[in-house]
């Protein structure tokens, strides 16, 4: 009876056949080693560009604030907001905008003191970041309450962006000068917030029936430097309403 054979298909003599190639392809591609080979591709490989170095200076910090004010004075003279407030808040919210173009000139006059150069423009990456956002809310939503809220937000931004500044300004006299163009916006801030929440039950922070927190005049007896959240525009099919989030100005959105 012949034996039916139970190992590998694979003899002793394939075995020394494979290794013995193996080996000649091994000294062969070891003689080859010195040669560089050519990979083959398809198109031309990007060249990398060295992103430039830039310092954050006082100067810098000046002609980001200018943006900051430019940006915050169309914003709340824009035409949706006017449009919207009441005859009670309109004169207000126009006074805040005017007050931010005067802030123009006391920053021009610091940044000629330190031979740099003024910054006209709103901020482009942070208008387009959340400010037209806010803006294109608001024209949608229709709601007279949005112009209050946004102008809080605005101011608060503001503030915030001056009292950010000041831990990086590098001259103790112009972080005196900082400190005083945010207290304006906080002072505002405090102004808005009383119309929207107003008498003394308004000055410390509290919740409504429902737990939501309500409006405070005085929201913390240091300024928050976390992004601003505001809501705007309409309610949508879950009624709730889309929150915006303004951060004060970083690496990427500074003037330089």
């Amino acid at each position: 009876m012949k034996k039916t054979s139970t190992s590998s298909p694979i003899s002793r003599r394939t075995m020394l056949r494979s290794s013995g190639a193996l080996a000649a392809t091994s000294a062969v591609l070891a003689a080859c080693s010195s040669t560089k080979p050519s990979v083959a591709r398809i198109g031309e490989s990007p060249t990398t560009v060295k992103l430039e170095d830039l310092a954050v200076t006082d100067v810098v910090l000046l002609r980001t604030a200018m943006s900051m004010e430019t940006m915050a004075a169309s914003m709340l003279s824009d035409s949706g907001v006017t449009a919207l407030a009441n005859k009670d808040t309109s004169s207000v919210i126009a006074a805040f905008a005017a007050d931010h173009t005067s802030h123009l000139e006391d920053l021009q006059v610091l940044i000629s003191a330190r031979n740099g150069e003024a910054y006209t423009d709103t901020n482009a990456k942070l208008m387009q970041a959340y400010g037209q956002t806010a803006l294109d809310l608001v024209a949608s939503g229709k709601l007279p309450e949005d112009t209050l809220a946004l102008t809080l937000a605005v101011e608060t931004l503001i503030a915030a962006t001056y009292q950010y500044f000041v831990s990086l300004a590098v001259q103790p006299a112009l972080r005196a000068d900082l400190v005083r163009l945010g207290a304006r916006s906080s002072r505002r801030a405090a102004v808005t917030a009383q119309l929207i929440n107003g008498g003394t039950g308004g000055f410390a922070p509290a919740n409504d029936k429902d737990g939501v927190a309500l409006v405070a005049t005085l929201p913390g007896a240091f300024g928050s430097l976390s992004a601003v959240q505001v809501q705007l525009g309409p309610v949508n099919d879950t009624g709730s309403r889309t929150t915006v989030l303004m951060d004060t100005p970083s690496l990427n959105s500074l003037i330089y």
